[in-house]
């Protein structure tokens, strides 16, 4: 019996024959033998490479956001907490759930046993679903924010975003923990020699079990999280729409007036000049507010069109990074046979490029994330060592301007005294 390794990464990145493998170790108990690499080198560090490199950027990402926020007083406010919670979170996930998948898929069975294996499972799946709870939790913030500024900035308080935090992760363990428990115990009963962690859950031979369980966990971890993100987004899009319109017809009638203003100017400057001259100045004045409203107005189009921007960029990842996933919950639910493990593979892999997206999408819209960003890849102690020498030749100058002062009114003194 010499299995096949069929797995993602070895998919895409060379091709596996069973010959590679030599049955030379054991299952969980003991008892079914599994695979190990007789070409260690060519087989087990590729696929490793590849998750080393992911679950780096997916850390140094977030770790940029947590570096920030600490470092950067105007970043530090309650508002950003769920921003920083959601950094914590998908630094974790690059960390621990990345790791553990790869080191599956790597080696073509779970080397760690059974217990590890519970833990890993709850650790992946309940990271996951936070950082998709974290993602509807700031989408409604943001909503409110929209909807009402200023009271939700009254109803902004620490206690308040802590209370939500908890429920966000308390509502991610709902979801998966009792899966998780019962769907392992159900594997091993159905199959006690199992030696797969992620890849067990097609070995279920309980089919309306599957289906219940599969279409549950659909729904509420991502289906209905989904609707509630794009429920949010498309009340956001009409707010952000109606306001772009306001902005533009302000922006259009400023523009209008002024035009006019300065043709009526242009026409009876001498008049002004001549009769009243304080009329004239208050009509500069005027024309002038009038070109400060029309900018101010031009702004927030253009904000609140890099805000539909950013809402279709956060949408189209969420849908790219979880959708197939889930899809393939649903119908594996309805049809058991239909599913593939190769494809299994792609989808849940596919669900933590989300945890590295993440921080270029929401961070990175705020210009003050970018400006430390910014200070923070460009290594602030050199910055820092810049300005040092720049105040130290300052001090400099001054010093030397104060002994040339000093000089002057010495040889000053002098010479009235030789006089």
């Amino acid at each position: 019996m010499k299995p096949s390794l069929q797995n993602l990464l070895n998919d895409v990145l060379y091709t596996t024959r069973s010959s590679h493998f030599n049955i030379t170790s054991t299952s969980f108990d003991n008892h079914q033998p599994v695979p190990r690499f007789a070409n260690r080198d060519s087989i087990f560090i590729p696929p490793m490479i590849v998750g080393a490199i992911f679950s780096i950027v997916t850390i140094g990402g977030n770790f940029l956001i947590i570096l920030a926020y600490f470092t950067n007083e105007k970043i530090r406010s309650v508002s950003n907490v769920p921003l920083l919670s959601l950094a914590f979170t998908d630094m974790f996930i690059g960390i621990i759930p990345v790791t553990m998948n790869i080191l599956e898929m790597s080696m073509g069975y779970w080397p760690l046993g059974k217990e590890m294996c519970n833990v890993a499972l709850m650790l992946d799946y309940v990271s996951v679903q936070s950082s998709i709870n974290h993602i509807v939790l700031i989408n409604f913030e943001r909503y409110l924010a929209y909807k009402s500024p200023v009271k939700h900035q009254l109803l902004q308080k620490t206690s308040r975003v802590i209370v939500k935090l908890i429920t966000v992760w308390f509502i991610a363990v709902i979801i998966w923990a009792p899966f998780i428990n019962i769907y392992t115990y159900k594997v091993r009963s159905d199959n006690p020699y199992n030696n797969q962690c992620y890849n067990q859950f097609s070995n279920v031979k309980d089919y309306k079990f599957k289906r219940y369980i599969f279409v549950t966990v659909s729904v509420t971890g991502y289906f209905l999280p989904l609707g509630i993100v794009i429920v949010t987004y498309w009340k956001m899009y009409f707010i952000i729409k109606q306001q772009l319109n306001q902005a533009s017809n302000f922006f259009n009638a400023s523009n209008y007036s002024a035009n006019y203003s300065n043709y009526s100017a242009a026409k009876t400057t001498k008049w002004h000049l001549l009769t009243s001259p304080s009329d004239g100045m208050q009509d500069n004045t005027t024309d002038r507010q009038k070109n400060l409203d029309s900018i101010k107005s031009l702004k927030t189009i253009l904000k609140h069109k890099k805000a539909l921007r950013l809402i279709v960029s956060i949408l189209s990842a969420f849908l790219l990074t979880g959708l197939p996933l889930n899809a393939q919950w649903l119908l594996v639910g309805m049809c058991p046979t239909c599913y593939n493990k190769t494809l299994f593979d792609v989808c849940n892999f596919l669900t933590y490029p989300n945890s590295l997206v993440n921080p270029f999408l929401y961070a990175c819209a705020s210009r003050t994330f970018r400006k430390e960003f910014k200070k923070l890849l460009l290594c602030g102690f050199f910055l820092n060592c810049i300005s040092v020498s720049k105040k130290l030749h300052v001090n400099y100058r001054a010093n030397c301007n104060a002994n040339d002062q000093e000089y002057k009114e010495l040889s000053q003194s002098v010479s009235t005294e030789i006089i």
